[in-house]
């Protein structure tokens, strides 16, 4: 059986050296996001890691944070739709990770903006895209 963190190594080795850690001004961590980055981010969680027979089952997030972008017009913080569709066109490699004793079901994959943003005590907001992978392990 695979722990939590031998399958956020996993994902978090599958994204490193990818044009998409390449494109973004954070970092990637399987260990949480840096405290207060206000750059773009990758960070990988196991939200549920089941099973311990043969087939194991475990759903895993990519999450990707953008910062919002002032408006000087309307004095607020505003999504920044263009760098959230480019990054959402270079995260979607994500849906088809193969290894060995790894598979993904690409069919269980979803990914979606967080459409209320997050606040900073110094004002700004960022939004992020989710990546929820389900991936299924044999473990013969």
């Amino acid at each position: 059986m695979k722990s939590d963190i031998e399958i956020a190594k996993f994902v978090y080795h599958k994204i490193k050296g990818t044009e998409l850690e390449r494109n973004v001004s954070g970092k990637l961590s399987d260990r949480g996001r840096p405290n207060k980055s206000d750059k773009e981010d990758i960070v990988i969680s196991v939200l549920a890691n089941e099973g311990c027979g043969q087939i194991q089952r475990a759903y895993v997030n990519v999450n990707i944070y953008v910062k919002d972008l002032w408006n000087s017009e309307t004095k607020t913080w505003e999504k920044d739709s263009i760098r959230i569709c480019e990054l959402c066109e270079l995260s979607k490699f994500l849906f088809a990770i193969r290894k060995d004793e790894y598979h993904t079901v690409p069919s269980q994959c979803s990914q979606k903006t967080d459409s209320t943003g997050v606040s900073f005590e110094d004002g700004h907001t960022e939004h992020f895209i989710n990546n929820k992978l389900y991936i299924e392990i044999n473990n013969e």
